[in-house]
């Protein structure tokens, strides 16, 4: 049986885009789980693909934030974004080279569960005062109110 992996407080970062984003990725892992449990091959594939693609997107995202408050780990958290980057392309890959795709998801779901809830516990939250501080009354804070307020 997996680990229950899901959206707690403990994972909120007070800055609400990242924390939107950061419980789009919990449910994508939840959505990994029912496609294992309905056994639907093109669904888990799907599911993957999109987690992939929507948690690089999400840590692109961060990284901009970050660069814009002056963030003075930046590089730092980049590297480790790049590694994730790698370990997920290596997934889609795998996916690609005919490996059992239930066993494969399960190993995704794990996986990037547990990276994503030690990322987030342990480096995201050293940005967290940068950021907001960068975000109050700033030119992101402006646009964000102009888009989606």
């Amino acid at each position: 049986m997996a680990i229950a992996i899901s959206w707690t407080a403990d994972f909120e970062t007070g800055i609400d885009i990242i924390d939107e984003q950061h419980k789009r990725i919990f449910e994508y892992l939840k959505e990994i789980d029912q496609a294992i449990s309905r056994k639907s091959v093109e669904q888990i594939e799907h599911v993957i693909k999109s987690l992939i693609d929507y948690a690089i997107a999400h840590n692109t995202f961060e990284e901009s934030l970050m660069e814009k408050a002056g963030y003075p780990m930046l590089d730092a958290h980049h590297e480790v974004h790049e590694r994730f980057k790698e370990r997920a392309d290596s997934y889609r890959v795998r996916f690609g080279s005919g490996e059992d795709p239930i066993r494969l998801a399960r190993e995704v779901r794990s996986d990037i569960g547990l990276w994503l809830t030690n990322h987030i516990k342990r480096d995201d939250k050293h940005y967290v005062n940068y950021v907001k501080r960068s975000l109050e009354g700033g030119f992101v804070a402006r646009m964000l109110g102009k888009f989606f307020g």
